[in-house]
């Protein structure tokens, strides 16, 4: 059986409390009534009083009891298999993962902080799926396009500059990689967020950004960093900092590429947006999303359980009344009168 609230199963441990506690509360009155007299002048006195039924009726108090802690488990049982249908739109993420993304002109780097603003994005969604895509000098699919939202963030959370070797900044092979992580069910909006600081770009991504938007696919495209150009740190030992170096030993500056991003995004019917000192702008593409049309997504078949909770609980009640209702002392036929000795 399966309960929505099994914590309180933790209450029948006090069943052996109850047994423990009228047991000792018979022995206790028994105790009470030899101190009037012996056993066989006791049996004579409280004719009336019935042991068996002071049990029945314990019996009866504990098993109430049983049944109204089952009854606040609430248990469920009687399943049936029921479609949920839900409106959204598909939204596919791709973040940079570039050694570029290192740079901490933006607190406390560039990938980091994305990661951050994603995972905030993620909790906004209400019904829309989401995939993530990862890219530096290639791409792949991170995650594919789904509504399991916790196992979108898990694979975030592992996305580092590590996880792909060839560098650089494919923006064309990200775009591209995006529309074949889109679900092949026929959607009325899709949407590609791209995040990138648009450096060290290998392709020309606007011809893959009109393929995007002859499928139907929205751009989004989120510049993260800042102009004038920042070292790119790779290694720390204490305050030691070993920033990347080109090949004639000079620190690599990296920058923001506003003009590519801007291209790509107006390419696929989408905007640009540059992140500030307060945020990525990921509300503001968030806002744009939610004015587009959503679809009904293909429904997802569960199992209901229903509610039982009233049947032990009613079991509880009456038994409860039942006690109420059986006497504690037997009704005696003829009254006795006279004397008697030890």
């Amino acid at each position: 059986m399966i309960y929505r609230s099994p914590e309180f199963l933790w209450l029948l441990l006090l069943i052996p409390v109850l047994f423990l506690f009228y047991m000792l509360a018979f022995r206790a009155k028994k105790r009470a009534l030899l101190k009037f007299g012996s056993a066989a002048m006791m049996v004579k006195l409280a004719a009336s009083a019935s042991s068996a039924r002071d049990k029945l009726k314990a019996a009866l108090i504990i098993a109430a009891f049983i049944f109204a802690v089952i009854a606040l488990a609430r248990p469920l049982w009687g399943s049936r298999m029921e479609e949920v249908k839900r409106k959204g739109i598909d939204i596919v993420i791709a973040l940079d993962v570039s050694n570029s993304m290192l740079a901490e002109d933006i607190a406390p780097n560039r990938i980091d902080r994305a990661k951050h603003e994603i995972s905030k994005l993620i909790d906004k969604l209400k019904g829309d799926r989401v995939g993530l895509v990862a890219f530096a000098g290639s791409a792949f699919t991170q995650c594919p396009v789904t509504s399991d939202y916790g196992a979108v963030k898990m694979y975030l959370n592992v996305l580092d500059p590590s996880a792909i070797a060839a560098q650089g900044t494919a923006i064309g092979g990200a775009v591209r990689q995006s529309r074949r992580a889109f679900s092949t069910q026929e959607a009325k909006s899709k949407v590609l967020i791209l995040i990138t600081d648009g450096e060290d770009n290998v392709e020309n991504p606007v011809d893959e950004a009109k393929k995007a938007s002859e499928e139907g696919i929205v751009i989004f495209a989120l510049g993260i960093g800042t102009q004038g150009g920042v070292p790119i740190p790779l290694s720390r030992q204490g305050t030691q900092i070993t920033y990347k170096k080109d090949e004639s030993g000079n620190t690599v500056l990296t920058s923001i590429n506003d003009e590519i991003l801007e291209e790509v995004a107006a390419a696929a019917g989408g905007r640009y947006f540059r992140s500030t000192g307060r945020g990525l702008e990921l509300d503001r593409i968030y806002s744009e999303i939610e004015k587009m049309e959503k679809q009904e997504m293909k429904g997802q078949m569960f199992n209901r359980y229903h509610e039982q909770f009233k049947w032990p609980l009613a079991l509880a009640i009456l038994l409860l009344i039942l006690e109420f209702m059986i006497p504690g002392r037997r009704i005696r036929k003829q009254q006795w009168e006279g004397r008697f000795t030890e």
